[in-house]
Formats: structure tokens, sequence, C-alpha cells
């Protein structure tokens, strides 16, 4: 697969038939993991709806609370997808890049790719930010930042797939061709 990073390009076969795509909003974890779980016949399992269920709370709300509450409810909801029996395809929060023991668990569970978007392609698909709160009046610069901090941990953890100019679905048909699906 061309579009995968070198590093982590060969995945383990002992590792559990888990897989976590991780990346900023707007990267494309939602549609590329409903696409390669219905190819796998694996469920989705989507981080804000899970953790409003867990929660009773969408992470608008959460946000409201404070960025740091926010994220303390993506670690411990992190944590309790681990518990979740396999096979799963999992979008997970763009937060955990902060926290380097939720990193090293997840890799520990499964196989993380990277969704990896450039900041000018991000604010593209986000616009204006509608229901992502952390965007504020100018979604690029704050893209760019969370882009800048977040990169190294992401490369450092998973399988980097760019998704520039790429199709959602071309990508799923290409993650399930690595993970033993075609």
């Amino acid at each position: 697969m061309t579009n995968v990073g070198d590093q982590h390009s060969t995945p383990r076969p002992d590792l559990a038939r888990r897989i976590f795509l991780v990346g900023l909003m707007g990267s494309g974890k939602s549609t590329v993991g409903r696409s390669l779980a219905d190819r796998l016949g694996w469920p989705y399992l989507d981080n804000d709806t899970l953790l409003q269920q867990r929660t009773g709370l969408d992470a608008p709300t959460l946000a409201e609370l404070g960025r740091q509450a926010l994220h303390a409810q993506e670690s411990r909801q992190l944590r309790a997808l681990l518990d979740t029996p396999a096979p799963f395809v999992a979008g997970i929060a763009a937060s955990v890049a902060d926290n380097s023991d939720d990193l090293a668990l997840m890799a520990d569970a499964g196989h993380v790719v990277y969704l990896r978007t450039t900041p000018s392609t991000l604010a593209r698909r986000v616009g204006h930010g509608r229901g992502r709160p952390w965007l504020g009046g100018d979604p690029l610069t704050t893209l760019t930042e969370m882009f800048d901090a977040r990169d190294d941990a992401y490369r450092r953890v998973g399988h980097v797939v760019d998704t520039d100019g790429r199709n959602p679905h071309e990508i799923a048909a290409e993650l399930a061709r690595l993970f033993g699906a075609g």
C-alpha cells in the first residue's frame, strides 16, 4: 500500500482483530471507518456515539465543561472500548495523541491507523466548525496548531495513511487488503 508509512507497514499477526482509526477532526475516521467495517464484516464503533451513550452528554455539551473534562472523558471512553470484544473498527477521539498512556494501550490492543490529513484539507472538510467546539473563528489556524502538536505522536504509533485528495472508500479498500480481507 503506497500511502502507508514504512515504520509500521507490516501488521503483527499476533494483534487482536481491532482497528483503531486516529487523526484530527475531518480526517475521515467515520467515513473510512464505516466503509472499512462494512468490507471486513465488523462493527464500526464511533467515539462520539459511545461517549454520548456512556455519559448521556454529547461532545459539544462535554466541551462546555472545559477541554480538560472532555479529554478526560475521551480517555475513559478509549479505556472502556479496550474491554470490547474483537473484532471491530473504531474511530478514536483526536485527543488520545495528548496522552502517551492511551496511545500505548491502543497500540498494544490492535492496529492503529493514522489518517494523516493536512490542515488546509481539514479546514476545507470541516468548514467553520459547526458542532466542533474547539475551532473558534479561525479553523485553519486552530487545525494547524492541533496538527503540529499531534502529528509526531500519531506517526509513532500507527500505520500512516495520507488522505489528501483521496477517496475514503479507496482508502478503506486498501486497509481491508492490508488487514487480510479484500
